[in-house]
């Protein structure tokens, strides 16, 4: 397989649908535009994955384009620290469970040899209803995402995407659990997509 459809099929990161369902080269293409490949990374030479906390630092939460006015201001849309206790912990169950539990590729904490390091950053959140809000959506709503690979003992960039995510895809009334399942599935496509690379990999 060449080795720079390698990186970007290893952060394919699509919500909703099923894993199989945006394994296409086209569809790879279509969800993060790669931003730096660097040439002849073979993917082979990682066993195990580096998965740092999921970046909200800088995460802004914005209102989408048909909210106007006083509805849209910043302060009406934002994260609250239970919202990135959620994200983060979600994140890092499913990785986890998809990456080693089920991919038995460990996922570990420190940098060595032998080590992915995956940087996943959400730029911003775009929820398409307010929390509380009594309205029928078609999912949570989308997100910017930013992902960085570097090798686990150098610390040398092998990789950035960018792109958008769509959070679930099915109309649903907009309730926090609606939107905690939805958040929670995308993470799990994520692990799954990383582990199927992995796979890949390893049997090629």
């Amino acid at each position: 397989m060449h080795k720079s459809f390698f990186l970007a099929g290893l952060v394919a990161i699509v919500a909703g649908g099923s894993v199989t369902a945006y394994a296409a080269d086209d569809e790879v293409a279509q969800v993060l535009k790669p931003y730096y490949l660097k040439d002849g990374v073979d993917m082979a030479n990682y066993n195990s994955i580096l998965l740092d906390s999921l970046g909200l630092e800088d995460s802004r939460v914005v209102a989408p384009p048909w909210i106007e006015g006083e509805d849209a201001a910043p302060k009406k849309w934002k994260l609250t620290k239970g919202d990135i206790r959620f994200l983060r912990d979600s994140y890092r169950t499913a990785m986890k469970e998809e990456i080693e539990t089920k991919g038995g590729y460990p996922v570990v904490d420190q940098p060595g040899a032998g080590v992915l390091a995956l940087d996943i950053e959400i730029v911003y959140l775009m929820p398409y209803a307010r929390k509380g809000e009594k309205v029928t959506v078609r999912g949570f709503g989308e997100m910017l995402v930013h992902v960085q690979l570097r090798d686990g003992m150098t610390g040398e960039l092998l990789a950035i995407f960018e792109g958008k995510q769509d959070v679930g895809s099915e109309y649903q009334q907009n309730t926090r659990l609606n939107a905690e399942n939805d958040l929670r599935a995308l993470f799990t496509v994520w692990g799954a997509r990383v582990r199927t690379v992995m796979d890949e990999a390893h049997d090629g």
